[in-house]
């Protein structure tokens, strides 16, 4: 079997001629569904888009889905997609994002497990009316705002409207998770996935050791990196990771702590070991990246 390509911002942006911010964030006016390649394709970024008009079919990690409008669709990360048939009348609008804009978003999120664990397993979800409204009122407005190349604030406000929109769209998906809810609830390893999610929300400041979370919830630290990776295709470390560096990167743009009074908050041992932490991750000291 052949290695399916890889759909990323770029190749989508070339394809669907979207206005972009910075590499990270591309709107789209008409996905071009039509013309997406029918083999299988390992996406690489993560696509949000709504059906407005006629409808579209497509396989999501071997299952078959239907769009029609006011149908919400979202693609994540790591997800394999292929078989794309539209109608003639289709029409669909919507944004794509890179990982690194989804990391830099989502951990200000509450309730981030249940969002994302139901979009991953329900990619195709059908809006109210006033729902639809509100999806294309803040693509509308962050693609404004992406279009004002003189705007000094630019990239912070189109940050803040998409993390605005996500809540919006997370409390119709929370509607929609309460109707579609199976009997049985959740299997084991979203129950697992949920609790560490829940712990990381509250300890990730002094907690950095996944033998920790384990313990809290009395199984191995082994089980626990199989359960989160089973449901999230992420790792407990890398979950605490991306905790851990937004963090660091909030109170370096928008504190004046110094960088050893950050140290001290997140609990590392000392200024050059949180120094050395950050590096690794970012690519660049605390000092050099407070001052970008």
């Amino acid at each position: 079997m052949s290695k399916p390509t890889t759909i990323t911002l770029d190749k989508l942006q070339e394809a669907n001629a979207g206005l972009v911010l910075s590499g990270q964030i591309a709107i789209i006016d008409n996905f071009r569904l039509d013309e997406m390649p029918r083999q299988a394709q390992l996406v690489d970024c993560h696509l949000l888009w709504l059906c407005e008009a006629g409808s579209a079919k497509y396989v999501c990690d071997t299952n078959d889905y239907v769009t029609c409008p006011n149908d919400f669709s979202i693609i994540s990360r790591g997800q394999l997609i292929e078989d794309f048939h539209v109608s003639p009348d289709y029409k669909g609008v919507g944004m794509v994002i890179t990982q690194e804009f989804y990391t830099e978003i989502i951990r200000n999120v509450h309730e981030l497990a249940s969002i994302f664990l139901f979009t991953r397993n329900n990619p195709v979800s059908h809006l109210l009316d006033n729902e639809a409204d509100t999806f294309k009122l803040y693509r509308n407005k962050i693609k404004e705002k992406i279009a004002e190349k003189d705007h000094i604030f630019r990239t912070a406000v189109v940050q803040s409207l998409f993390t605005t929109m996500v809540y919006d769209l997370g409390n119709a998906i929370f509607r929609i998770e309460k109707q579609q809810m199976q009997p049985h609830g959740h299997t084991r390893a979203e129950t697992i996935f949920f609790k560490f999610i829940k712990l990381l929300a509250e300890h990730y400041r002094e907690e950095r050791q996944v033998s920790w979370y384990s313990r809290q919830m009395s199984i191995s630290p082994k089980y626990l990196f199989e359960m989160v990776k089973e449901v999230s295709g992420r790792t407990p470390n890398e979950w605490i990771d991306t905790y851990v560096v937004k963090e660091i990167r909030l109170m370096l743009k928008n504190s004046n702590l110094s960088v050893k009074e950050i140290a001290n908050e997140m609990h590392f041992n000392n200024q050059s070991f949180m120094a050395k932490y950050f590096k690794f991750h970012v690519g660049m000291t605390p000092t050099e990246y407070r001052k970008r």
